[in-house]
């Protein structure tokens, strides 16, 4: 999956400025820092978890094993809660370019700065969730003392507003296509695009 998004993200930088001669956007390099924070995460998942022993009973993995699973699963946490936070301003922007309108502009840029403090608030968090650090993945032997935030809410919390800003994310372009002079059936096909395409 990541090597067919590289080419498609790569593809599209070199139709851009080879072929069709159009300036690279804010969106496009949105898109592409998503993918450069994607590489470490696909290379993690098969040189990491799954090389030492994810997926297989934790009573037949060794000690470092263990140890070096939680870690590799550190490192992915806040990937993740990163490459979530540059996927959707790669969208805003993009809504930027074809939503030029004032009263428009000023709504993607206010959902803007709350993605950014939202993402950052949750990368901050989960680099730093436990004290000290190592406790992450050194407590389950026992042998270490810290404390770590309650993993549950951190996810949870995340989820929701993630699902929050994706509704509303969805909401703009709908909100939009109702001015459109368009027939009725073609503004329920752009809709649809818009839908499935948040999905």
């Amino acid at each position: 999956m990541a090597i067919m998004a590289a080419i498609c993200v790569l593809s599209r930088f070199a139709y851009k400025v080879f072929f069709a001669g159009l300036d690279v956007g804010w969106d496009d390099w949105f898109v592409m820092a998503t993918l450069i924070a994607a590489m470490p995460s696909a290379v993690i998942t098969v040189h990491g978890t799954t090389a030492n022993g994810l997926g297989k009973d934790i009573w037949t993995l060794e000690p470092q094993q263990i140890t070096n699973v939680l870690f590799y699963f550190y490192i992915m946490a806040w990937l993740y809660f990163l490459q979530v936070t540059l996927v959707k301003l790669a969208i805003i922007f993009f809504y930027m370019r074809i939503f030029p309108a004032r009263e428009v502009q000023r709504v993607l840029w206010a959902t803007t700065i709350f993605i950014i403090v939202w993402g950052s608030a949750f990368v901050i968090t989960a680099i730093f969730q436990c004290k000290p650090i190592h406790y992450f993945w050194t407590k389950w032997d026992g042998l270490h003392e810290g404390s770590c935030a309650d993993a549950n809410a951190v996810s949870w919390s995340n989820a929701s507003i993630s699902i929050a800003l994706d509704l509303w994310m969805l909401a703009i372009p709908l909100w939009q296509l109702r001015a459109l002079k368009l027939h009725w059936k073609k503004k329920v096909g752009v809709a649809l695009m818009f839908i499935v395409g948040t999905l």
